[in-house]
């Protein structure tokens, strides 16, 4: 049974640089809207951070607009929100259409993986080789790092496989059908299928990607402005310094009856053993690196899929981050 990898190793020293000073009693706190998703990790840390006022101790007010990914990116950039959660890649495309985005705390990595039936053959994603493969739509960050891991194993994720492109729900019937031999998934429906005893993981992108480049692949984080992180710095703490306790929280377990009493909302676990793995799963997956050889470690990731030709160019990858 798959409960991951735990990546429980805190780095304070990363997290410690997010924490401003604490809002004084009485403080007035200033609002402040996110786009997030509305489901799964990135809108459980906004729970999260809603629930347990994470946020007040800065002097901030965090307003949860929820949304997918897409709309979430173009929220900033129509100035509907301060800031969203979105994939370093859409930060890509959205500096290359001229829109200057920073991104400011790590939220999740991917916690996608090539998942087959449990009786299949397959011993590495290289068997995989001509097969029928239920992938996600070449516009998602699910596609993106599954081309780069294919790239790294000397193989071409359109011309060496089968793609059958298909919304989640949909990949997992037609691996149930028996319609493909693998399909792209993410948490918490890996360990669902995993746990249902007649699939197991092939390839875990995290694992995969952190051999290769040195970290796991960051699925989301915070993206804001550059204007804003230039000219309210004190703001930009703030927001950081919520996040990083969220994480923090999230690493160290401390979270674990609000995610019991959040599980079916926003996972949709329902058995106890699905809610224990879930909660050890999202453990995992909350996103702790931060710092110079982390961003490096991405631009590698985000460099790979520019020469597959799946982001633009951009002048320097090392703008997107603010240490």
């Amino acid at each position: 049974m798959r409960f991951t990898r735990l990546r429980l190793i805190l780095p304070l020293c990363v997290l410690a640089e997010f924490l401003p000073v604490l809002a004084g009693a009485g403080q007035a706190l200033t609002p402040i809207n996110i786009a997030t998703s509305a489901a799964g990790q990135s809108g459980y840390i906004a729970a999260l951070i809603e629930n347990k006022k994470l946020d007040n101790k800065y002097g901030i007010k965090i307003t949860n607009m929820m949304m997918d990914f897409t709309e979430a990116a173009n929220a900033v950039k129509l100035g509907r929100t301060l800031a969203s959660s979105m994939q370093p890649s859409t930060a890509v495309n959205l500096v290359k259409s001229g829109t200057d985005i920073r991104l400011i705390a790590p939220q999740i990595w991917s916690g996608n993986s090539w998942v087959v039936r449990k009786d299949a053959p397959y011993k590495s994603f290289a068997d995989l080789k001509g097969k029928k493969i239920g992938n996600f739509a070449r516009v998602t960050g699910a596609y993106f790092f599954s081309a780069v891991i294919a790239k790294e194993q000397k193989l071409d994720i359109e011309k060496d496989f089968q793609n059958i492109p298909a919304e989640t729900g949909a990949l997992i019937a037609l691996l149930e059908r028996g319609e493909v031999d693998a399909i792209n998934m993410f948490e918490p429906h890996t360990t669902r299928l995993v746990m249902s005893g007649k699939y197991r993981v092939l390839l875990d992108f995290d694992i995969e990607l952190e051999n290769i480049f040195g970290a796991p692949p960051l699925k989301s984080s915070v993206g804001i402005l550059k204007e804003t992180v230039e000219k309210q710095p004190q703001l930009l703490k703030a927001i950081r310094g919520a996040y990083a306790d969220a994480i923090h929280m999230i690493k160290t377990g401390q979270d674990e009856d609000f995610f019991k009493s959040k599980a079916k909302e926003l996972f949709n676990l329902s058995t106890p053993e699905e809610v224990a793995a879930g909660f050890k799963q999202n453990q995992a997956n909350a996103a702790d690196k931060w710092g110079d050889a982390f961003f490096q470690s991405q631009n590698k990731i985000l460099q790979s899929g520019i020469s597959l030709g799946l982001l633009p160019n951009i002048e320097d990858l090392n703008n997107l981050w603010v240490k």
